[in-house]
């Protein structure tokens, strides 16, 4: 019996001590193996040499491949597995029949150069996850052989999404969201895509009684050069994991616990089932793209005995600093005017206090600039608490 609010109530005893920032680079990785007893086996090389390792697990048949960083920079499905490792690794009954019913391999940092300078895509500026067609990376080769020889029923690609999108036209934060990649442009749905879908449903299901509302779905548009569009077309259910914001939780370690036990749920779906619903999957709504970080509403931005009042709208991004050897959050203004439309993680109606800046006169789209706003102090477009 599954059961996720147990799973949560003791997902601190499992939790992985020292993963707790979002950056997580080539070295935090082999400083982690260093600390645990698991068997690593190199299954090849990135571009700039660094060693993409394989940690296999399970005693099942049904044989499973879960990869993650592909995209350097997005590492909650990584830190989420170090978590699910641990609990395997306990005697609890759920542990069990996961490992007695599957074996799967896990890859936990598919771009380690990316990795290292928190960047999506690798050292020579290929996204992996577009480069089925073409492979011009090294690293999707190391991906492909490991699939070819791996003879992989079902497969999960951990990914992180921005903060920007909401659940449906809701207020929500897509906490998490999924896709069944479609195989053609007519998105049709095959047997492959139904898996898929069944796996994604048992997921959200047991992931409404933990994050209600905060679950969101990815459009099936077909990708021609994507991975898991052509792993679809090959064959193989390829679940699409999306890890997205959770309230106050920039560093993703609530997105992180939810989605361990979203991968806890479809292994467990996995072990114990042969056919799966998907009649509700298409329910599961869409993500829309409402969220901006903070939205300051009802600003004055003056000349002389000219007014105008407006929205502004900040983006934060994660910057690799080589100086400082760290990765620090910078936000953006990406948009100005009427921004009724969005919502804010952080919203503040400004109540018409002026726009006074160190470097600009008035608001500019990308600017990183200090500014104040009333009572709100920004440096590099974060709000100083």
């Amino acid at each position: 019996m599954f059961d996720i609010n147990q799973l949560e109530k003791l997902y601190p005893s499992f939790r992985q001590e020292g993963f707790d920032r979002k950056w997580l680079n080539y070295e935090a990785l082999n400083q982690y193996f260093d600390k645990v007893n698991y068997e690593k086996l190199e299954i090849g090389k990135s571009f700039l040499g660094n060693s993409i390792y394989k940690l296999s697990f399970g005693r099942g048949s049904k044989r499973i491949l879960i990869w993650s960083q592909m995209h350097g920079n997005e590492s909650s499905g990584t830190r989420a597995m170090f978590d699910v490792l641990n609990f395997l690794q306990t005697n609890h009954s759920l542990a069990n029949n996961i490992l007695d019913n599957v074996s799967f391999d896990f890859i936990p940092m598919l771009n380690p150069d990316g990795a290292n300078i928190n960047i999506r895509r690798n050292a020579v500026g290929i996204d992996i996850n577009r480069d089925f067609l073409a492979q011009q990376s090294t690293e999707i080769h190391v991906l492909l052989n490991q699939i070819e020889i791996g003879n992989y029923d079902i497969l999960f690609n951990l990914h992180d999404q921005r903060t920007i999108f909401n659940v449906g036209a809701t207020k929500e934060p897509a906490t998490l969201s999924f896709l069944a990649p479609s195989y053609n442009l007519e998105e049709d749905v095959n047997e492959v895509r139904q898996k898929t879908m069944g796996i994604i449903q048992a997921m959200n299901t047991e992931l409404q009684k933990v994050i209600p509302g905060k679950v969101g779905r990815y459009t099936s548009e077909f990708y021609p050069m994507s991975t898991g569009d052509n792993f679809t077309k090959m064959g193989y259910p390829c679940v699409l994991f999306e890890a997205g914001h959770y309230p106050n939780d920039y560093q993703r370690n609530e997105a992180r616990k939810y989605n361990a036990l979203a991968i806890l749920a479809g292994l467990h779906a996995i072990a114990n089932q042969t056919e799966f619903d998907f009649d509700q999957y298409e329910f599961i709504p869409q993500n829309g793209q409402k969220f901006l970080d903070i939205v300051l509403r009802n600003v004055k931005v003056t000349n002389g005995d000219k007014v105008s009042i407006l929205d502004l709208g900040i983006y934060y991004e994660d910057v690799y600093d080589p100086i400082l050897n760290d990765v620090v959050e910078v936000g953006s203004i990406i948009e100005l005017g009427d921004l009724r439309k969005f919502f804010g993680h952080i919203d503040i109606d400004a109540k018409e206090a002026e726009f006074v800046s160190e470097t600009n006169q008035f608001p500019q789209l990308n600017q990183k600039a200090t500014f104040q706003v009333g009572e709100y102090k920004l440096v590099n477009g974060r709000i100083l608490q």
